[in-house]
């Protein structure tokens, strides 16, 4: 994997006791869909979450200040079409 630190647009799921569970994020023009969640954990005032997208690892973090989201690592290699 590589730290990449791209911007993106995530959807994503609040249940009830607010517990964030990504669903779809974008990422080189394509939408992914989150096939799984893994480890999850909390840096300063950032959400970060391990999940799987095509097959692949991707990291991603949402600023809980700003709502914002990022991709903060990605695979090192592209993705098939």
């Amino acid at each position: 994997m590589k730290v990449v630190n791209e911007e993106t647009v995530v959807e994503a799921q609040f249940d009830v006791t607010g517990e964030i569970t990504p669903r779809r994020f974008t990422w080189h023009g394509r939408t992914l869909s989150v096939e799984g969640v893994g480890r999850r954990w909390k840096e300063g005032d950032e959400q970060r979450f391990m999940v799987m997208a095509s097959g692949q690892p991707f990291e991603l973090r949402l600023d809980e200040r700003t709502l914002r989201w990022q991709i903060a690592r990605a695979p090192s290699t592209r993705l098939a079409a």
